[in-house]
């Protein structure tokens, strides 16, 4: 096997992994920091889910080349400089080690946030939930799936089997939700990321589906979604993505056996008060 470069794992990323085509408006995408040299080899790649303090220094400790992760330094347009975003543009700017950003396109990608989170839960994909950037182009943001019945069993999945699943599959310390416990599943819209608004209930609502998993839902619309009873699941965000990095994390290191991967943990920084 070939030593791997800064061009070819910017080549697989865009068109494999988290392609390009499925970024969101305006939002940060691919290389957020130091793409000198397409001809530069990369030894030793790093996959995190955000661009912590603890993650930087763990990168430089062990002569990263490569950071790959999901969130980047910032989410909009810069404003000021916090002292928090400062160190790490400091630690950064002694160190030639370079960042790559996923986010939405490894959401909507074949086999990432969505995808995963589907196959964690035991799902079954019926059909893609598109959304549309600025440009027109459809994004498949998210999975509408069904419940697959367990060997042997025929009783219908109920709201707190699914809750119960989520916990132990997704790592859960508790779950947010709005619904009637021993109410039936029939088809379910995952959306691993923080896109939820009144549309996108009303359009998944006529395409069938009675349940809505998502990333941080709001009174409002909590509140529609108790109207027109719809049930809503809030899932961990920390704990969606790192499945899907750990699952990328595999991935490169059986086709680049040559390059160090590293999954770095940085532990979902929400704690929760039993």
């Amino acid at each position: 096997m070939n030593n791997m470069y800064l061009e070819e794992i910017e080549t697989i990323l865009k068109n494999r992994i988290s392609p390009k085509f499925y970024q969101l408006d305006s939002e940060i995408y691919g290389f957020h920091y130091n793409r000198s040299n397409g001809e530069k080899l990369i030894k030793k790649i790093m996959i995190t889910v955000d661009l912590s303090l603890e993650s930087i220094h763990y990168a430089i400790k062990s002569k990263t080349n490569l950071i790959i992760s999901h969130h980047g330094l910032f989410k909009k347009q810069l404003r000021n400089f916090d002292p928090h975003l400062i160190n790490k543009l400091s630690l950064l700017s002694r160190y030639p080690i370079s960042i790559y950003i996923l986010n939405t396109p490894f959401i909507a990608a074949e086999g990432g946030v969505s995808e995963t989170m589907m196959e964690a839960l035991y799902l079954k994909l019926e059909r893609p939930l598109n959304i549309k950037n600025n440009t027109g182009i459809k994004i498949p943001i998210g999975r509408i799936c069904y419940p697959e019945m367990y060997p042997g069993k025929q009783f219908k999945l109920n709201l707190e089997n699914l809750l119960k699943r989520m916990k132990v599959n997704l790592n859960m310390k508790s779950i947010s939700y709005v619904g009637t416990l021993n109410k039936e599943i029939n088809r379910i819209c995952i959306v691993g990321g923080s896109y939820i608004n009144e549309y996108l209930i009303r359009k998944i609502v006529r395409k069938g589906c009675d349940c809505y998993i998502s990333f941080n839902i709001d009174h409002h619309l909590a509140s529609l979604a108790r109207d027109i009873g719809l049930i809503l699941i809030e899932a961990s965000h920390y704990n969606s993505e790192i499945i899907a990095l750990k699952k990328l994390c595999n991935y490169f290191s059986l086709e680049f056996p040559q390059t160090e991967f590293t999954l770095f943990e940085s532990k979902n920084p929400i704690n929760y008060f039993a």
